[in-house]
């Protein structure tokens, strides 16, 4: 009966043309909408994995579940990795006349009042509430309340990670602590798409960061409050410049916690001198607020948001102890992170919704994922994409390692490949996976095809390099970056080479205390990154790529079961 139930709500959709009239599920999209609504209804506090590739259609699984879901009485979220898939499926929302609302973090939206983001508006600079907001005359022209309000209200609405931690961790916790309403309460479903950024996403979206630009942001609000006669508390700017120093150059985790915690009630000052802030500008400004004030408003806000993110912090390590602390000092300033991340991940996300389904093109091994994720039982479905694969193999030159101990030695032959390569591709875009900056140099200092190469630093000059890119018929696009988020679709790129496995940085102290912790993560990750670079270049179903792995270490992650059938039954194996 309830199985016949949702199939009903799918059939009515269909005959009503919700979706649209000429909508037409594609293969197994259906299969996949109706497993994931009848297991919400079999369980509804359980989990389900998609992994679904390019061309698979996940965002329409997701967006007809929510609607199956919506129509049976639920309420529910759709979340995305970024503004850029906020934008697809805003587009997609509009498309297909699903009245669903989406909203981005405050500062995505300008004040109409006096131009700066919302959190800077004039409602926000003179203290006012949501309710107090909702009264005003601009409330009408208001974007980001406007948006927030439909939200609130509507049954299913799209938000990005970002926003969606944030509601329902530090403002909900915010709420309740001072007795009032949660704008965006837990919901009985939650859809997670790019779910295999998730761990790094919740990492560091609870992960603060210090500089000594902190320092001198509390020493400009210092002499403003002091210049404006604001009644209020304040630091001497001598005893934050100890305690930034101390958390800039501190190794000994347990003096850092201390450390912290000294700088968490300076920074709690600060939230205090915000309050009188704007209780004085409400007193002092009927009308427009002057720039001086706003630009002070912008400093405190800043320290605001430092505060928040290490009061945050606070709570993790006193969870998780003082062995899940990593202290990372480099490029002129400190970041702490927790090793333990999926505790992360299950206080701030598992334990924040009902029924959760994670969607990705690059799942890898539903166990690892499962591991790292906390997950302890999930039902898992991998969807075909029905591209035509027989164009695009997968060739594995399984002859050199590009290992710390055999890249000296081994270097010249793994660049010979690679030149023999480039010059089978003649009049062809391609690119190559370096793997580091390092590489990169030495690719483009060794090869015999140097003008045809285009690399980049960073990532403004990468956007730049890509131009560059789209212009030139035969060029190749050299870079350890370019793993993901890049659509060479058909011509723009028929042939990619993984110059080295892409191992994440073990010079980042986060990824060696993860090894160190034990476990899956590791080779998960790597596997992850091949995947996602493999998608670069075959995008549809008639669209086609050859891929080059020319590092033979890649050999020991095959083995371990990590990629999927529609990758591993396309290696051609060179000895």
């Amino acid at each position: 009966m309830i199985k016949l139930e949702v199939s009903e709500i799918i059939d009515a959709a269909l005959k009503t043309n919700v979706f649209g009239q000429d909508f037409q599920f594609r293969k197994h999209q259906r299969e996949a909408v109706e497993f994931i609504c009848n297991t919400y209804l079999e369980d509804s506090s359980s989990t389900v994995v998609v992994d679904a590739p390019t061309g698979s259609g996940k965002s329409l699984i997701a967006m007809w579940s929510a609607y199956v879901l919506k129509e049976l009485g639920k309420r529910g979220y759709l979340v995305t990795s970024d503004l850029m898939l906020q934008d697809q499926y805003e587009k997609d929302l509009s498309r297909l006349k699903l009245r669903w609302p989406s909203i981005r973090g405050v500062d995505n939206y300008e004040c109409t009042i006096n131009g700066l983001p919302f959190s800077l508006g004039d409602c926000k600079l003179k203290g006012m509430g949501y309710e107090q907001a909702e009264k005003l005359h601009c409330f009408k022209t208001c974007e980001y309340l406007q948006n927030r309000k439909r939200a609130i209200d509507q049954p299913v609405a799209l938000f990005n990670y970002a926003f969606w931690l944030l509601q329902r961790n530090y403002v909900e916790d915010r709420m309740l602590e001072s007795n009032r309403d949660v704008p965006f309460t837990e919901r009985d479903f939650t859809f997670f798409d790019e779910a295999h950024k998730v761990d790094d996403i919740v990492q560091g979206h609870f992960s603060p960061r210090i500089d000594e630009d902190f320092i001198e942001k509390v020493a400009y609000v210092n002499r403003f409050i002091e210049r404006k006669n604001i009644a209020t508390e304040v630091q001497s700017k001598a005893s934050v410049q100890r305690v930034v120093q101390e958390l800039m150059t501190n190794e000994d985790k347990a003096e850092m916690f201390e450390s912290i915690q000294d700088f968490r009630e300076i920074a709690k000052v600060y939230r205090k001198a915000q309050n009188a802030f704007k209780k004085t500008v409400n007193q002092r400004y009927k009308g427009e607020v002057p720039s001086d004030w706003q630009s002070a408003a912008t400093a405190l806000d800043r320290i605001k948001d430092v505060y928040c993110k290490f009061d945050d912090y606070v709570g993790i390590v006193q969870d998780n102890g003082l062995e899940s602390m990593v202290i990372d000092h480099r490029d002129g300033e400190t970041r702490f992170a927790c090793v333990k991340e999926s505790q992360l991940i299950k206080k701030h996300l598992h334990e924040k919704t009902g029924f959760k389904v994670f969607m990705s093109a690059t799942i890898g091994d539903p166990k690892a994922y499962m591991e790292i994720m906390g997950i302890k039982d999930a039902k898992f479905i991998r969807i075909d994409n029905e591209f035509e694969y027989d164009r695009s193999p997968i060739v594995f030159v399984n002859r050199h390692k590009l290992t710390y101990k055999t890249k000296e030695q081994n270097l010249p032959k793994v660049m010979d490949i690679l030149n023999k390569i480039i010059e089978k591709h003649s009049g062809q875009r391609g690119i190559i996976h370096s793997g580091s900056y390092q590489f990169t140099r030495h690719i483009i200092e060794n090869s015999n095809n140097s003008p045809r190469l285009l690399n980049y630093q960073g990532s403004k000059e990468k956007k730049e390099t890509l131009k560059e890119f789209l212009q030139e018929k035969d060029a190749i696009l050299v870079g350890p970056s370019i793993l993901e988020g890049l659509d060479l679709k058909d011509d723009v790129s028929r042939f990619q080479v993984f110059f080295k496995v892409p191992y994440p940085s073990l010079s980042d102290p986060l990824v060696k205390a993860k090894l160190n912790l034990g476990g899956s993560w590791y080779d998960w990750k790597t596997s992850n990154n091949i995947l996602q670079g493999v998608g670069r270049s075959v995008r549809s179903k008639d669209d086609w790529a050859v891929t080059y792995i020319i590092d033979a270490s890649f050999g020991q992650l095959l083995h371990k079961g990590l990629f999927p059938p529609s990758f591993t039954d396309r290696i051609k194996t060179i000895q």
